[in-house]
């Protein structure tokens, strides 16, 4: 059985975004072995002096117990979307991008010689091909007509294309905007989630 991971940031009361992860699970629950990480309850560890420099400069695959303890969150990550067949990341955007603890978690999945690699010509090369990732995004705006940028979909994109992973997005947005189409907005996300799981699963 395939397994998937769902990377969910879904803090706010009637979460969307909730709404959404919710659905899927729902719908894939039988056809693929779930891992969820909630990164509400679990948010990544912020990349700091300590860790930083450990994860940049220190002595892998020598690390001390205690750098090994301090690095776990780390691991335990990166070690999730190596084990992936699928990922689903679903979040809400924020201030036209991605919260803080959405990015911190793609900060800490995007590591050289785990996720990509430098080949000998120079070139960066994604380590994770074969996999497939879905991102499921909740905005307040309707970005697709308004002329204001938002950089949410193309760096959840191209960081998940930097380690070799297609990505394509499913968007609930205008919720906020247009308040009277909600119930329309959610359905449709619903019904686009339905048709990745059947082309999945």
């Amino acid at each position: 059985m395939k397994k998937t991971l769902v990377v969910s940031y879904a803090p706010r009361k009637g979460s969307y975004t909730k709404q959404l992860v919710d659905e899927f699970i729902k719908l894939a629950d039988s056809k693929t072995e779930i891992t969820f990480l909630d990164l509400v309850a679990s948010p990544p560890d912020l990349l700091l002096g300590d860790n930083l420099n450990l994860i940049l400069y220190g002595g892998q695959p020598e690390y001390t117990t205690e750098e090994k303890e301090r690095l776990s969150n780390h691991f335990q990550l990166i070690q999730q979307v190596l084990d992936a067949d699928n990922i689903v990341l679903a979040s809400p955007m924020y201030n036209f991008s991605l919260p803080a603890t959405v990015k911190a978690w793609i900060d800490t999945i995007v590591v050289i010689n785990k996720t990509f690699a430098v080949t000998e010509d120079g070139n960066y090369k994604g380590l994770c091909e074969g996999k497939k990732a879905l991102v499921l995004a909740v905005a307040g705006g309707d970005y697709s007509e308004e002329t204001i940028d938002e950089y949410f979909s193309p760096t959840i994109k191209r960081n998940f294309e930097f380690i070799g992973i297609p990505s394509q997005q499913i968007s609930a947005f205008g919720v906020t905007q247009y308040q009277e189409k909600v119930d329309t907005i959610i359905s449709n996300a619903k019904a686009e989630i339905e048709k990745v799981v059947e082309q999945w699963y």
